[in-house]
C-alpha cells in the first residue's frame, strides 16, 4: 500500500468497515481482462482470520474463472 497513513491494520477496525457493506466485489483474472462481480457475502472470524463466503453456483463464468485458479 502506497499510502500507510489510510492502511487499515486494526481488525476491529477493518470489521466494522465489512459490517457496512451490502456487497462485496470478487476480481478475477480472465487472461488479459479483469472480471469483477458484485456478491453478496457472508463472514466469520476464527484466530484473527476473515472468512468470507459467498453464493455461487457450480456452474458458470465465475466458477470457472475460480476453478482455474484452484481457488476451491
Amino acid at each position: 500500500m502506497r499510502r500507510k497513513d489510510r492502511e487499515v491494520t486494526d481488525l476491529d477496525t477493518f470489521i466494522n468497515i465489512i459490517d457496512q457493506c451490502d456487497i462485496i466485489r470478487l476480481g478475477l483474472s480472465d487472461n488479459e481482462y479483469p472480471y469483477i462481480v458484485p456478491v453478496n457475502f457472508a463472514y466469520t472470524v476464527e484466530d484473527k482470520q476473515i472468512c468470507f463466503y459467498i453464493h455461487g453456483a457450480t456452474a458458470g463464468r465465475k466458477y470457472e474463472l475460480m476453478n482455474q485458479k484452484m481457488l476451491f
